[in-house]
């Protein structure tokens, strides 16, 4: 095995260079597959709630367990320099920058020729319905998108890949996939997917806090307010429904001048939510591309300072064996 810092910057780079792999080879799609098995196969549906909850919660511990020792083992398994390609490959799978960011401008981009392109391209990155969509709403529903994924795309699988490489990186995916199909959605999973969610609230805490700072940190390379960002990150963010895409959405309003939030359409139905950055103006077409920017920079930050933390570490222990080998 390579060390986590070589393993995050190499498989950083390499997503940019390379983008993800198709679904048939992607290991978070393969999470998503065993999820649904997972969900399928437990019984108990028609139970009461606490025997639900358990069995909510024998999944949501056990897949991210199986994830990270069985990532590991593979790794471990192979012969070098093998092992370290397989570590690289797989921790750049666990990362999205650049799908983000093309996803991003090509709602951008959209939008110079019809709304309903926008509409068709913005789709692909939210959940909440976007059939009857204007302009303005094409635009926050994708800057707010780029705001909540920055986290649980980019920033949280840095952030456990600098501390634990690969295994550590994919492992807090399977959490964040478990959140996305089962977190209580609806009343379906309201007691087998309350594990799942809570966890995946406690796996991006320091995550969408750190993205906050970051944020605020690189907002320049946008034309933003740091100030702004860090204001609206503490008046806003404890509005949201979840304490870390309050967190993040907050902070990339402040950072952009902009606000966001408000109603929206899931599956017909109208879900009242709060505007973060209340007063502030609409966000325009460029304040995606400006959000996307936000993005990388902010990753590139904190993937530069785990680095530096690293590396610091290593030298500390380093000249502590050299003194305990001379005593």
């Amino acid at each position: 095995m390579i060390g986590p810092g070589a393993s995050v910057l190499l498989g950083y780079s390499l997503d940019l260079f390379a983008g993800e792999p198709s679904e048939a080879w992607h290991p978070v799609c393969w999470m998503g597959k065993i999820v649904d098995l997972a969900d399928w196969a437990m019984p108990g549906r028609e139970r009461s709630g606490p025997k639900q909850r358990l069995a909510g919660a024998v999944v949501a511990t056990t897949l991210p367990i199986a994830t990270y020792l069985g990532t590991r083992k593979v790794i471990r398994i192979l012969p070098q320099p093998f092992s370290g390609l397989a570590e690289i490959v797989l921790m750049s799978t666990a990362l999205a920058p650049r799908a983000l960011y093309e996803r991003a401008l090509r709602v951008e981009d959209s939008l110079f020729m019809s709304v309903a392109e926008g509409r068709e391209q913005v789709a692909g990155m939210v959940g909440r319905d976007t059939k009857e969509l204007d302009e303005d709403g094409i635009v926050r529903a994708a800057v707010e998108s780029i705001a909540e994924n920055a986290n649980d795309g980019v920033m949280a699988p840095l952030f456990y890949g600098l501390i634990g490489g690969a295994p550590l990186a994919l492992a807090y995916k399977m959490v964040n996939t478990m959140d996305s199909m089962i977190g209580y959605r609806d009343l379906k999973y309201l007691y087998f997917g309350w594990a799942a969610a809570r966890l995946d609230d406690a796996a991006g805490f320091i995550p969408a806090r750190l993205t906050a700072l970051a944020v605020a940190a690189v907002s320049p390379v946008a034309g933003g307010n740091a100030a702004g960002a860090i204001s609206v990150w503490h008046r806003d963010a404890g509005l949201h429904e979840s304490p870390n895409a309050g967190v993040c959405e907050a902070a990339y309003a402040g950072a952009l001048d902009v606000r966001l939030g408000g109603d929206a359409y899931y599956s017909g139905t109208l879900v009242e939510k709060v505007e973060l950055g209340a007063g502030l103006a609409l966000p325009e077409r460029e304040d995606i591309s400006r959000a996307a920017r936000l993005m990388y920079a902010s990753s590139a930050l904190l993937l530069a300072l785990g680095i530096i933390f690293r590396m610091v570490v290593w030298i500390c222990r380093w000249r502590m064996a050299r003194r305990g080998g001379r005593g």
